[in-house]
């Protein structure tokens, strides 16, 4: 596993109002779609009168809503209204307007949702920049030597900071007692401005810089002479992957970014849409299970979050969660708690979220293949290695770590939502889910891919004279003490694995509740993260096993380089699990799994003991808070109260001249 514990930048404030792609004076160019009609005639203008009418009537001046690049046409009657509270809810009457607020609150998910992703990115980009120390710097020489050096700069993680303080300056003068149209039309834009510096910027890391220490470097390794074509591509394989493991995982998260950002917003703004329309609430939290009414004003605030609305879903997942129980365990399966009688509102969003769509058909051109999470992976780990095609076994490897990973990344997220977005996220408990449903998994696809370079003749190469099998190097101990090994390793790789992943969506969820923002766009702009993430520490460990146990064990020029390059990934990986503060619960666990193993019988899996260690870890409130994950968190404090101005004429002509729907393109 490659370094576990990532840390977020300080978000240095930049250019405001976002920086242009690689430091350039000018913003990327923005497009603007038309968007759905939230309500008004679009002959609708102060003093339209209709035909068969003697008395002028006003329909109110025609409006916009500027949301994730879409022009939304509106009327300024729809906009004012007396206070309101977007954490309860309402039972708008028929009739009643609330766009004013409404508005406020999609802009402010909108913010969270591309601050989640701009911080995405930059971590990831600080995870490689932290491995170009020694390593880097010796390599960095030898392309000198070798005349790979020179060239443009790589873009650094620093370079993001202008866009996520774009972000949160835009954000900052909607989130008031009051919204006016100018202010909310200005955010719109300015948030725009933001994603498409942002976008362009992330086109950028796709292509290698001129100068990469390693780029070029792979292709001039020395060769042994006589290997076999197939042998010789795992051997680049390894070696590149040795060198460059962060730069691959960069490589696919980027790709994985570019692809699903754009389906996230388009699903987060097609609810919003749907809920401006039907004027649901409560306004922000849209996702998340509904109240069935509002908390009464004479009701003594009890202990939770002071938001309303999640203190009480809060109250009701907990009789849920009590019947499901059943029996007396502290430490539950994440995915098992208390499930609602029915879907959350959201579900069917969180769905087209989570779905890569195939590129559109081109008249006359063949169609294009679907963009599937497994190929945008396999594509970055070739851009970084330079390698044009993998062994057949390779690519089953990181295609079926793939579709295990986002299978249960799809369930978490649907749990994330069904339960109350106060409710801690407890390492113990999404271990235990993870364990459940991927360690068999893992360790079988280990088990079956040394059985296969076990029998694969491809792979059977003569060095100095002497014929041999990565098969052939297998433990003399038999499959069984194998299969307890391999079950040992992946058990200790899958609950470090799951610590990062609690880390990550557990800081989140700290920031935004402590702000009065935990809306679910807050997980969604981390998910192209997460997935890469996940992925990353499960493939390293499944690939080290793979290794250790069929290529490894040859003796000979091979299977030195092979051990090389295993060392070199080592020492890079040699902070896994550094500053985790739960540090005597995590000692016991992998004492226990590293020494002893998991006992295994006719009757499955011995886990006595392991239980005990699990349930030894703090209890929720005495748990230290986790460190600061969104370094671009928009709010310290949303508000949760808000009312609307009247737009009057010269408030309406000051914004009309930046309208964009008259000049935007018809949706596709």
């Amino acid at each position: 596993m490659l370094d576990a514990v990532s840390s977020g930048l300080d978000a240095v404030s930049g250019a405001l109002g976002g920086a242009a792609p690689g430091g350039a004076s000018a913003p990327a160019p923005m497009t603007f779609t038309q968007g759905e009609r939230l309500g008004g005639n679009t002959d609708a203008s102060p003093g339209f009168q209709s035909p068969n009418e003697l008395r002028p009537r006003d329909a109110g001046a025609p409006i916009e809503f500027i949301h994730m690049g879409y022009a939304h046409p509106d009327t300024s009657f729809n906009f004012n209204h007396a206070s309101l509270k977007d954490d309860v809810n309402l039972e708008v009457t028929p009739g009643a307007t609330t766009h004013g607020i409404m508005f406020r609150a999609a802009l402010e998910r909108e913010a969270l949702l591309l601050s989640c992703f701009m911080t995405a990115t930059q971590s990831v980009m600080a995870d490689l920049e932290k491995t170009k120390g020694g390593l880097g710097e010796m390599v960095s020489m030898g392309a000198d030597l070798l005349g790979a050096g020179g060239g443009t700069a790589a873009p650094k993680a620093a370079d993001v900071n202008p866009f996520g303080e774009a972000v949160k300056t835009a954000i900052t003068p909607p989130n008031a007692a009051t919204s006016g149209y100018k202010p909310v039309h200005k955010c719109g834009t300015d948030l725009h401005q933001a994603r498409s510096n942002y976008r362009a910027f992330l086109e950028k890391l796709l292509a290698p810089p001129s100068n990469d220490p390693t780029g070029g470097m792979l292709s001039k390794l020395p060769m042994m002479p006589g290997i076999p074509t197939g042998v010789k591509d795992v051997f680049n394989f390894i070696t590149g992957l040795a060198m460059k493991p962060m730069d691959v995982y960069q490589g696919f998260y980027v790709r994985l970014a570019k692809e699903l950002e754009p389906v996230i917003e388009k699903s987060v703004r097609a609810y919003t849409v749907k809920a401006i329309l039907a004027q649901d609430s409560p306004i922000f939290y849209l996702w998340y299970p509904k109240p069935l009414s509002p908390p009464a004003p004479e009701e003594a605030p009890g202990p939770g979050t002071g938001i309303g609305f999640l203190d009480d879903a809060k109250k009701k997942f907990d009789e849920v969660k009590n019947k499901v129980e059943g029996v007396a365990d502290d430490v539950m399966d994440f995915l098992s708690a208390g499930t609602p009688p029915e879907p959350p509102p959201g579900a069917s969003y969180l769905d087209q979220a989570m779905q890569i769509a195939p590129a559109p058909l081109v008249p006359g051109a063949p169609p294009a293949p679907p963009k599937e999470v497994s190929a945008l992976i396999l594509s970055g780990f070739k851009a970084a290695l330079g390698l044009n095609s993998f062994p057949g076994f390779i690519e089953k490897i990181i295609t079926e770590v793939t579709v295990m990973n986002n299978e249960f990344l799809r369930e978490v997220y649907l749990k994330l939502m069904e339960r109350p977005a106060v409710e801690p996220i407890q390492e113990a408990a999404m271990y235990r889910a993870a364990r459940a449903r991927l360690l068999d998994k893992l360790v079988a696809l280990v088990m079956e891919q040394i059985g296969f370079l076990q029998r694969a003749k491809e792979f059977a190469i003569n060095v100095q004279g002497k014929s041999v099998s990565p098969g052939a190097a297998l433990l003399e101990e038999g499959k069984d003490t194998l299969n307890d090994e391999v079950l040992r390793h992946m058990n200790v790789a899958l609950e470090l694995t799951m610590g990062e992943l609690v880390d990550k969506l557990e800081g989140a969820r700290q920031q935004a509740v402590a702000a009065n923002a935990i809306a679910m766009e807050v997980y969604l702009g981390m998910f192209p993260w997460l997935m890469a993430l996940n992925f990353r520490n499960t493939f390293f460990p499944v690939w080290d096993l793979v290794m250790d146990n069929t290529f490894g064990k040859i003796d000979g020029p091979l299977g030195d380089a092979v051990k090389s390059a295993k060392s070199t990934m080592a020492d890079i990986k040699k902070k896994v699990d550094d500053g985790r503060e739960t540090a005597m619960r995590l000692k016991k666990i992998k004492d226990r799994a590293t020494n002893q193993g998991l006992q295994l019988g006719s009757g499955g899996q011995n886990l006595t003991g392991f239980k005990d260690d699990w349930e030894s870890d703090l209890p929720p409130d005495q748990a230290p808070a986790k460190p600061t994950v969104v370094a671009f968190f928009p709010f310290s404090a949303r508000l949760v109260d808000g009312a609307a101005e009247k737009i009057t004429l010269s408030i309406y002509n000051e914004v009309k001249g930046n309208h964009k729907f008259a000049g935007a393109a018809p949706p596709t």
